[in-house]
């Protein structure tokens, strides 16, 4: 099939799926789903880079994942024989998809008001989750995601100072901190306020791909890497409001509060990797990709 075929996918999940629309295309296709039950969205994983077993544990993860009065994510539902993950053909190659439960709601105002919900709401999901899961759950190790990230940008016209950063700044200084002694836990891996939303007060997370099991202040740092397009000055008021959201429910250690720039920093560098290996940039953006991040490293 050249796209998806709502009425193969009604038949897989016994519904009756009036209309589906490409809402995310790219690498992970997103489309959008309308029924008598609601909006519900299919994810078509990315064809390399994720193997069957990994994806099988962000699915075990959602479904397990405890109710909570002020977090929600967005859960897998199951086809009509039971299945989390189906198999389909798109363009000619075989894909894995998954659907999903909608996350409705409004954006996050990006405001200090908002951000520091926000932080308050991420520091509820880590407090949630659960200590173990089934499945192959990825280890978000620094020194190893940098190092790959050395890789796979080598060969790419301009990336010799990003690379000198990266290895002689970057992993230096990650091997001083030794992450092991950081508190530990499984991480959204992705989280900013482009993937969640919020109703009535409550905030609801969706999109796990990237999850896996890390220093908690990773999400943090990469919730604060996000909010670096804005101006500096409500940058650092963004940021402080994220910090104080979070310590609300789970209070930093002071390691944690002094590596948060690195983990800013660390979410640079697994942007550059994804980049590299999954998406096809032109000289041009791949400079412009190169000063943000020279810009980042010497924050």
């Amino acid at each position: 099939m050249t796209d998806i075929d709502c009425d193969w996918l009604s038949s897989m999940y016994g519904r009756h799926f009036a209309d589906l629309h490409l809402v995310v295309p790219g690498v992970n296709r997103t489309y959008r789903l309308h029924d008598e039950m609601g909006v519900s969205y299919l994810r078509l994983y990315r064809e390399f880079g994720r193997p069957r077993p990994q994806i099988a544990a962000e699915l075990d993860l959602l479904e397990v994942f405890p109710e909570q009065p002020e977090v929600e994510i967005s859960r897998p539902i199951r086809t009509r024989d039971g299945a989390l993950l189906i198999d389909l053909t798109f363009e000619d190659r075989h894909r894995q998809a998954c659907l999903f439960r909608a996350i409705e709601g409004k954006d996050i105002d990006i405001t200090p008001d908002g951000i520091k919900h926000f932080g308050q709401a991420l520091a509820s999901l880590h407090v949630a989750m659960p200590t173990k899961i089934d499945g192959a759950v990825r280890r978000l190790d620094p020194s190893a995601i940098g190092k790959d990230t050395l890789e796979a940008i080598k060969a790419i016209s301009g990336s010799s100072g990003v690379s000198e950063e990266i290895e002689h700044e970057f992993l230096t200084a990650f091997e001083k901190l030794q992450t092991r002694f950081l508190p530990q836990g499984l991480c959204h891996g992705d989280a900013w306020t482009g993937n969640a939303r919020v109703n009535d007060g409550k905030v609801g997370f969706f999109d796990f791909d990237d999850f896996g099991q890390g220093a908690l202040v990773l999400d943090l740092g990469t919730a604060a890497w996000h909010l670096h397009g804005e101006n500096s000055s409500q940058r650092d008021h963004l940021i402080d409001a994220l910090v104080s959201g979070y310590e609300k429910v789970r209070p930093l250690s002071d390691a944690e509060r002094e590596s948060l720039p690195l983990f800013v920093q660390f979410a640079e560098v697994r942007s550059l990797r994804f980049l590299a290996k999954h998406c096809l940039l032109g000289e041009e953006m791949w400079s412009e990709v190169f000063r943000r991040a020279m810009k980042t490293f010497r924050c």
